[in-house]
C-alpha cells in the first residue's frame, strides 16, 4: 500500500534560508533558494505541529512529500511512541487528526529533515 499522496518537486536541492513558526497564527513559513538563485517560499497554514532534526547552517532539501496519516504513524512510530503521552503531536484523538490534518515529510540532502502537520500548504515560486 502506497502512503504517498503527492511530491513537491520545486524543492529538490533547495537551500533553506530561514523558517519561522508562528504558534499564535498557526503558520510555518520556510524560505528556500534553488541552485540558480530563485526563491521558493513554502507557507503552511493550520499548523498543528512540526518536528525537525539535524538542522545545520547550510540545510539542503532533498524534497517534500505529502503522505497519508497511516503512513505517518508507521514511519514515525518510534518517535511518537515516546511523545504522544506528552501531547505531541496533538492533544486530540487520531480520528480528529484524520479529518483536519495533512502530513508533509521533508527529506534532506544535507541537514534539516522532519515533518509538518498542517491543514494546507502553498508554494510560491517565481
Amino acid at each position: 500500500m502506497s502512503t504517498l499522496i503527492q511530491s513537491f518537486e520545486n524543492l529538490h536541492d533547495n537551500k533553506v534560508l530561514r523558517y519561522c513558526a508562528d504558534f499564535e497564527a498557526h503558520t510555518l513559513h520556510m524560505d528556500t533558494q534553488t541552485e540558480t538563485g530563485e526563491k521558493v517560499s513554502v507557507h503552511f497554514t493550520g499548523l498543528l505541529a512540526h518536528w525537525f532534526e539535524n538542522v545545520v547552517q547550510d540545510n539542503i532539501l532533498f524534497g517534500m512529500d505529502e503522505i497519508t496519516l497511516d503512513g505517518f504513524f508507521e514511519q514515525y512510530k518510534d518517535l511518537l511512541g515516546g511523545t504522544i503521552s506528552y501531547g505531541f503531536p496533538a492533544c486530540c484523538n487520531i480520528e480528529e487528526l484524520r479529518e483536519h490534518i495533512r502530513v508533509f515529510v521533508i527529506d534532506s540532502s544535507l541537514g534539516l529533515c522532519g515533518f509538518v502537520l498542517a491543514q494546507e500548504v502553498e508554494l510560491q515560486c517565481p
